[in-house]
């Protein structure tokens, strides 16, 4: 059974709204004062709403994480680019560490390869998902007899 984790993380939402929004105000900025003083609240209004699309689109093409894993394997794209599939069955050890930000990843060492899960950005319990990756990567390099 595949199990999807795609959580809105706020931070990266607000974010890509700010963006759009200030990418609009220096336009308002730079147009001249006497065409839109008049109608301020109107250019606003509007600014906001533009902001709030255009940053869901942002957020949806750069930011949005999507995870998805069963008992084979696992896959975790990032916005809109491909995403990365791998097997359980090409790792060997398990740990879970902290990033530069204080958030904690999955680590998945295999081959000279090391493979990170967000699990925090996942707003998954890192600690209950670990043990649960564990038990996965030891089922699936078990040597069938």
């Amino acid at each position: 059974m595949m199990h999807t984790r795609a959580p809105i993380q706020l931070y990266y939402l607000f974010k890509s709204f700010v963006i759009m929004f200030l990418i609009q105000a220096v336009i308002v900025l730079l147009t001249p004062m006497a065409l839109t003083a008049p109608i301020w609240y109107q250019i606003l209004a509007v600014n906001l709403a533009v902001a709030v699309i255009l940053g869901w689109y942002l957020y949806k093409q750069w930011y949005h994480i999507n995870f998805s894993y069963d008992s084979v394997g696992f896959r975790l794209g990032k916005g809109k680019s491909a995403p990365i599939r791998h097997k359980w069955s090409d790792f060997s050890q398990v740990s879970l560490a902290r990033n530069d930000y204080g958030e904690f990843d999955v680590r998945l060492y295999g081959n000279g390869e090391v493979f990170e899960i967000p699990v925090s950005k996942l707003k998954m319990d890192p600690f209950e998902f670990r043990l649960h990756v564990m038990n996965l990567v030891a089922e699936a390099t078990r040597p069938s007899s």
